[in-house]
C-alpha cells in the first residue's frame, strides 16, 4: 500500500522527540541517537481538538495512562489543535527530559507527566538492519540500511532518492507503506538497500528540511551514496539509484559525480521544480540553476523511466523526454513505460476521475515493484 492518508497516520503514531543534544565536539564520534516516541494515532475535528483514536501497547503513551478518546490539550505547556501541532510539540521536546501532557478525559482535565521511550528500530525478514548516520555541512542524517542475510560476497545496492517533501522514510511501525515499503521489498529479492532521512526529518540533527536549500539536500544524498559505495556489503560497481517524483531529478545530478549501474525513476519531472508548499524559497532558488535536461544527457548509465497513465502530478511527455534525452548519447539505454492506471503514489483506480485526488487510495499494486525489480535484476547479474 501507498497511500499517502496511510503515511501521515504512520507519522502520527510515531510521534516522536528529538534526542537529548550533543556538543559539535562529539558528534562524530557518537552513533546517532534514537529518537523518543509517545506512541499515539491522532485525529481531529473542526472544532480545533485534537483526539487520541488508538495507543500502541507498551508506548509512553500508554505508562502515562492516555487512552483512546482523550483529547490532548497541550504539550509542555504549548496549547495544540492539529495532530501537526502534537507532532511539532513533541519533535521539540527533548529526549530524557520529563514531557508534560494536559488531555480532557469525560469533560475533566487531567494532567499527566513522564518520560518518552526510544522509537523502536526496524526489523525485516530475512536482512540485518543497520542505523547508521552520514554528515554533512551543519547536519548528520539517519541513513537505514538492509542487508540480505544469504548474500555470498558483496552484493548489488539500491539508493533512495526520496520525493521532495519533509516526511520521514522511517516508520517502523508500518514499514510497508510507500517508499519504506518499496525499498523493503526489493531488499528481500536480494539487494542491499539504503535510505537517508533529511536534515531535521526523524532522527537526523540540522535545520529542518522545510528551512535548507537544494544544495544541502543534494550533499545529503552525494554522503549517502559515497557511504552505500564504501558498505562492506555492497559491490561498489553495482549500485543503483531509485527516483521517486522530486528524487529523479537528483538522480541524473548523483550519477554525473560518482558512476553507476543503473537509475529507475518513477512520477519525475525533466525541469527544476517551481514552487509548492513545503519547502523554503531558498529551495526553489538554488534548483532553478540546475539545467535537468543537460544532466540527463550526460548519463552513463542504463535508465527505467515509469509514469502512471492516472498521475495527475506529473506528465508522460517528461518521461518521454528524459528517455529520448539518454537515448541520444546512448541509444537503447533508456527506456519510459506507462504504467496503467497507476497515480503517483503508484496506486490503482478504475477509471481516472475516480483517481483524482485520490493518490494512494486505490487498489494495491506490484506494478510499480515488478518493473523495479526486473530492471535492477537484468544488470546486476
Amino acid at each position: 500500500m501507498s497511500s499517502q492518508v496511510a503515511a501521515f497516520i504512520v507519522a502520527v503514531l510515531c510521534i516522536v522527540a528529538s534526542p537529548a543534544g550533543h556538543t559539535q565536539s562529539d558528534r562524530q564520534s557518537d552513533p546517532l541517537p534514537r529518537r523518543g516516541a509517545l506512541g499515539v494515532a491522532l485525529g481531529s475535528d473542526d472544532a480545533g481538538t485534537v483526539r487520541v483514536t488508538s495507543v500502541q501497547e507498551d508506548s509512553a503513551a500508554a505508562q502515562l495512562g492516555i487512552m483512546a478518546k482523550d483529547v490532548i490539550r497541550s504539550v509542555d505547556g504549548t496549547r495544540v489543535s492539529t495532530p501537526a501541532d502534537v507532532i511539532g510539540a513533541i519533535g521539540r521536546h527533548v529526549l530524557g527530559r520529563t514531557i508534560a501532557i494536559d488531555l480532557v478525559r469525560g469533560g475533566l482535565l487531567q494532567h499527566r507527566e513522564g518520560m518518552l521511550k526510544p522509537l523502536m528500530q526496524e526489523k525485516l525478514a530475512g536482512t540485518e538492519m543497520e542505523y547508521g548516520s552520514v554528515s554533512v555541512t551543519g547536519a548528520r542524517l539517519r541513513t537505514i540500511v538492509s542487508i540480505p542475510s544469504n548474500r555470498s560476497g558483496r552484493a548489488p545496492a539500491v539508493l533512495l532518492i526520496q520525493g521532495g517533501g519533509c516526511g520521514s522514510i522511517d516508520t517502523p511501525l508500518s514499514p510497508d507503506l510507500a517508499q519504506p515499503g518499496l525499498m523493503r521489498a526489493i531488499g528481500m529479492s536480494g539487494f542491499v538497500t539504503m535510505r537517508v532521512e533529511k536534515s531535521g526529518v526523524g532522527d537526523s540533527e540540522g535545520p529542518p528540511c522545510d528551512a535548507i536549500g537544494y544544495a544541502q539536500e543534494l550533499a545529503g544524498y552525494r554522503a549517502a551514496l559515497q557511504a552505500l559505495k564504501a558498505h562492506r556489503a555492497v559491490d561498489p560497481t553495482r549500485v543503483f539509484l531509485l527516483g521517486i517524483s522530486l528524487g529523479g531529478v537528483f538522480a541524473p545530478i548523483l550519477a554525473n559525480e560518482s558512476a553507476v549501474a543503473g537509475i529507475v525513476a518513477y512520477g519525475t519531472i525533466a525541469f527544476a521544480p517551481t514552487t509548492y508548499p513545503g519547502r523554503s524559497e531558498r529551495f526553489f532558488r538554488e534548483f532553478a540553476s540546475v539545467d535537468v535536461p543537460a544532466a540527463w544527457a550526460k548519463v552513463d548509465a542504463r535508465v527505467l523511466v515509469m509514469h502512471g497513465t492516472y498521475d495527475e502530478t506529473t506528465t508522460r511527455d517528461d518521461h518521454e523526454k528524459i528517455a529520448r534525452i539518454v537515448n541520444a548519447r546512448h541509444p537503447g539505454w533508456a527506456e519510459h513505460r506507462e504504467l496503467d492506471r497507476l497515480d503517483h503514489c503508484w496506486s490503482r483506480h478504475e477509471t481516472l476521475e475516480a483517481s483524482r485526488d485520490k493518490c494512494g487510495r486505490g487498489a494495491e499494486t506490484a506494478d510499480l515493484l515488478n518493473a523495479i525489480l526486473g530492471f535492477l535484476n537484468a544488470r546486476s547479474n
